[in-house]
């Protein structure tokens, strides 16, 4: 096995888990870049070691390591155990990737599961578990029924304290949660099971204690993103954004009435939501790096309709007019003739329209809004008129379905959203959000 070399944040955890034996359930909550991922695939191989001088006869010699889909856990470590860790020079059977298994002398396996495929660990014995980004587990049952009623009676009911003596085990069965936080969710409760319980321990590691991330670049990005991904991202802070979806609009700054009017001349845009009956849409201005929003319209029947006042208000008076409008609108027809779409209206009325092939993730463009609504640094970028009154309501009402921000659905039940839905898609254009965090190389320095 290739040599394994942590940083200080990682060996703290390691020595207290492996070496000093006295957590035997750990709990890290650590920032991006931090070397999550390797740190727990060196656990779970030192596990591994510590099963191979047991008798061959001793059950449940099984090592798993979750992590939120199979192509995540085996994307990520599958490379890291055999170009990296070389486990597969102890294997009895070459690993296969595909299965995410690696099987070892005397009955010793290492399997990799996806958190969509945790009722298969039912029933099953486990000596050692590594919980990979709980944060993201969604799908299927949720975390803490996992935790409870799965993974944690894997661990306990086949290597408890006298069974581990029994067998001469180095340790009772243990396990490791890791990862970064999202929200006051169940890695929130595991983080504070030490409280209550002295075999737990918790570590928390912010982005200056990570060894292959530049402070400098991090503190860049405080003007590129918002407060509250930041905190959870890099900060590894436990933050709750709500249920809000633009939830760093506050109208004590960012609704302002000194906005101009559009000057003589002045490059107009505007943001359309197609619906027929409503076609929402916001003019705004682009002004340095600030969208200023001007003025708002609704209630026409058709995207025809929309265009004759659209062009009449702007096109007809000198302006150049680019429009941001739903991309859906290249396949949608309206009052159009057979073969004509919405986009193609609006083209050929002469608007500059600037739209994506696809829809881009909600996810995408909902931070693509935050970032401009107030950044980590305390910059705002994105100001609303008060004339503006269904595009504000918008800002502050469109909601999350179910309070699940992770479901990525926006709730229409108020029917507020298309406003907001509008303010998506020309901010995700014009501003989309650019992942600064700098890529790592796993393999040496660990």
């Amino acid at each position: 096995m290739s040599e394994i070399n942590l940083h200080p944040g990682q060996s703290q955890i390691f020595k207290a888990m492996f070496v000093d034996r006295t957590v035997r359930d750990g709990v890290a909550v650590c920032s991006r870049g931090w070397g999550k991922s390797y740190f727990a695939a060196s656990c779970a191989s030192a596990a591994i070691f510590e099963l191979l001088q047991l008798h061959p006869d001793v059950p449940n010699k099984n090592v798993y390591v979750i992590a939120p889909t199979f192509d995540q856990v085996t994307d990520i470590y599958y490379p890291i155990l055999v170009y990296e860790l070389g486990l597969d020079d102890f294997c009895v059977k070459t690993p296969r990737r595909d299965l995410g298994r690696f099987q070892f002398r005397k009955n010793v396996e290492l399997r990799l599961i996806s958190f969509e495929a945790i009722e298969r660990l039912r029933g099953k014995g486990a000596y050692f578990v590594v919980n990979d980004e709980l944060s993201s587990w969604q799908k299927g049952i949720s975390a803490k029924e996992a935790w409870q009623g799965i993974i944690q009676p894997a661990i306990v009911t086949r290597w408890s304290v006298n069974r581990s003596k029994k067998y001469g085990a180095w340790s009772p069965g243990r396990s490791l949660t890791i990862s970064t936080p999202k929200g006051f969710n169940f890695l929130y409760d595991m983080f504070h099971f030490k409280e209550k319980d002295p075999h737990w321990g918790s570590w928390h590691f912010d982005y200056t204690t990570s060894p292959f991330l530049d402070p400098a670049e991090i503190e860049r990005m405080r003007h590129t993103i918002d407060p509250v991904q930041f905190a959870t991202e890099y900060l590894a802070e436990f933050k709750e954004s709500g249920n809000n979806v633009f939830y760093m609009f506050e109208r004590g700054k960012n609704v302002r009435d000194d906005l101009l009017d559009f000057q003589e001349a002045e490059d107009v845009h505007i943001n359309l939501d197609f619906n027929v009956g409503i076609m929402a849409s916001n003019d705004f201005a682009v002004r340095g790096a600030q969208m200023q929003f001007i003025d708002e319209a609704q209630e026409f029947p058709n995207t025809e309709e929309w265009g004759k006042h659209a062009k009449a208000k702007y096109l007809d008076k000198g302006h150049r007019v680019f429009l941001y409008p739903d991309p859906t609108g290249r396949a949608r027809k309206s009052s159009a003739p057979v073969g004509v779409t919405d986009l193609t209206i609006l083209r050929n009325m002469g608007f500059n329209v600037r739209a994506r092939k696809k829809s881009p993730p909600i996810v995408d463009s909902v931070k693509a809004v935050n970032n401009k609504l107030g950044t980590a640094a305390g910059e705002v970028s994105m100001f609303f008129h008060p004339r503006c009154e269904k595009t504000i309501r918008s800002m502050e009402r469109t909601q999350w379905l179910d309070r699940n921000p992770d479901s990525l659905t926006i709730d229409k039940k108020e029917g507020v959203e298309h406003w907001g839905d509008g303010v998506r898609y020309g901010t995700e254009f014009l501003f989309p959000v650019v992942s600064h965090e700098r890529k790592t190389t796993r393999g040496f320095g660990f």
